[in-house]
């Protein structure tokens, strides 16, 4: 296989798992499971802290713009990462 060819199958690799993850976080009842399995927004918004606006006892968290930006940057950032893996694999698999 070309490197082109496995970098274009890589993508579509990680586009299809970015989807599906996306897909069976939005299914979830569990917040937790939610947050484990589109685990690429969990540690974007973990970088882009929301403030509380509740009382101590109760916290509220709002979002931010920056906590958008960093929902819509994780779906990127998830098929890069699932893309790597996927040409790493592709990759071995060639020998």
């Amino acid at each position: 296989m070309s490197p082109w060819l496995r970098i274009v199958v890589a993508l579509a690799i990680g586009a299809f798992v970015t989807a599906l993850t996306a897909a069976v976080a939005s299914a979830l009842s569990s917040d937790s499971a939610r947050e484990l399995v589109f685990w690429p927004n969990t540690l974007l918004q973990h970088l882009a802290p929301a403030p509380n606006i509740g009382m101590p006892d109760h916290p509220l968290y709002e979002g931010t713009p920056l906590n958008f930006f960093a929902f819509l940057v994780s779906f990127p950032f998830a098929v890069v990462v699932y893309a790597a893996v996927a040409y790493v694999c592709l990759r071995r698999l060639k020998t």
